[in-house]
């Protein structure tokens, strides 16, 4: 199994925008993904522009599924003017995300 931890950061006065944005692509991702196991997005309860995303996969395949589908294509496109931090990542650099492997 693989499991994902991202995080994306709005820009002030975005947070719902890019609340919804989240919400869609992880019923998309749930819903259309074989491979994929669990996808949920939570909001910081320290700060409420910061959503973190954990998402399961069955193998490193499945997770290249999700990174190349049309959902998640869409949401990366929808972060554009709504997000705030800005690295070198996937996505374009809009979003961190931390690939795990499970230990057991």
């Amino acid at each position: 199994m693989v499991t994902t931890l991202a995080k994306v950061v709005a820009l002030p006065g975005k947070e719902s925008l890019l609340a919804e944005v989240c919400i869609n692509l992880a019923k998309e991702t749930r819903i259309k993904e074989k491979g994929c196991l669990q996808y949920f997005p939570y909001v910081s309860g320290e700060n409420p522009a910061e959503i973190i995303i954990i998402g399961k996969y069955a193998d490193q395949e499945a997770l290249q599924a999700h990174i190349t589908s049309p959902h998640a294509k869409i949401a990366a496109e929808k972060f554009d003017g709504i997000v705030a931090e800005k690295v070198t990542d996937i996505l374009d650099g809009k979003l961190i995300v931390n690939i795990l492997q499970e230990l057991i």
